[in-house]
């Protein structure tokens, strides 16, 4: 058994008799917004896009990157890709639990996650199969004669180094978006050789990539989609009648599935408002949080502490958990204090 984090300002942590104390980092219940600078770019009239003039006499960056886009979606793009109803349902599948490595002939593929990425081009129109604002960029969206929307610009995805080449800075090549399933064939975009055109290509249009098949990646769905297993969340004693006591201690376990637990998340509400909260992330937190393992069950124990207020006092727990094949769990446990 296992004591947690309890939902005092500071929280206190017991794993295996010993104390450990933890540093929170609190965040107000305000929104957060976010401003993101985007290209403005247009596509031909057949392609249902309407383009603007301007007078100025002055280089226009805008204008310049519209004309080259305006020549591109003419004559680079090859066509649609277009997915039957079976294909996208898989393709989905894969891009809501896509994987973190996987290997494509000489190459080892990691999930790039460090925060910066590169975009490219594509010489196929992809199509936009879910709403998803931030891999489907609006700005570089069109839509075909019977109003379906697909995107010709994707970020990369992913970020590959040859297998073999363990040197501490390795070369790394891009691919761009996430597979796809057709034809009974994963894919996914490379970056191909740019080819000169009879207008001019503003920097940030320089990357362009085709589709390229990913041999054997089906294992790779089936290991992370179709075989996984995804964990869950157990309380042995979450109450429910009022607590006359100025501490409760909940029992809680996870339940892995057939992956190990990679990431933990504790959010406290006081009274229908946000409290408090703690997360544990098993590359930082390994060593003061015991992730469980694929294949097990583990119980811990929670102190949920009354707050130094009059009257009855509702705190809900949260609880939310990830692991390494992406699944998640989430569940919650309401503790009230008597007035």
């Amino acid at each position: 058994m296992y004591d947690l984090v309890s939902s005092s300002e500071l929280l206190t942590m017991k794993i295996k008799s010993f104390t450990l104390l933890l540093f929170l980092l609190f965040v107000s219940c305000g929104s957060e917004s976010e401003t993101t600078t985007v290209e403005t770019v247009e596509a031909p009239q057949e392609l249902q896009q309407v383009s603007n003039s301007t007078t100025t006499t002055e280089v226009d960056l805008n204008k310049l990157g519209d004309e080259f886009i305006e020549y591109y979606l003419a004559n680079e793009i090859g066509g649609y890709i277009n997915l039957t109803q079976a294909e996208t349902e898989k393709t989905y599948n894969l891009h809501m639990k896509y994987p973190t490595i996987f290997f494509w002939n000489d190459f080892t593929c990691y999930k790039n996650d460090v925060g910066m990425t590169q975009t490219a081009l594509l010489d196929e129109f992809f199509p936009v199969y879910y709403q998803n604002k931030y891999y489907f960029n609006q700005d570089y969206t069109v839509k075909d004669s019977d109003g379906k929307e697909y995107v010709f610009q994707l970020d990369d995805g992913y970020r590959c180094k040859l297998t073999y080449d363990n040197s501490e800075n390795p070369e790394y090549v891009s691919l761009y978006g996430r597979p796809f399933y057709q034809n009974d064939k994963w894919w996914i975009f490379e970056e191909k050789e740019f080819e000169p055109i009879p207008v001019a290509t503003p920097g940030y249009y320089a990357n362009w990539a085709t589709r390229v098949e990913l041999n054997d990646f089906e294992k790779v769905y089936k290991e992370w989609v179709s075989d996984s297993i995804p964990p869950n969340i157990v309380f042995e004693n979450c109450p429910e009648l009022p607590i006359d006591e100025k501490e409760y201690n909940l029992r809680w376990g996870i339940v892995s599935g057939n992956a190990d637990i990679d990431y933990l998340r504790i959010a406290f509400w006081k009274n229908g408002e946000y409290y408090t909260r703690v997360y544990f992330e098993k590359e930082n937190h390994s060593d003061i949080f015991p992730f469980p393992l694929a294949k097990t069950e583990t119980y811990f124990e929670q102190p949920v502490v009354k707050p130094e207020e009059e009257g009855e006092i509702v705190i809900e727990v949260f609880f939310t958990i990830r692991d390494d094949y992406g699944n998640s769990a989430d569940e919650s446990c309401v503790v009230t204090f008597e007035k």
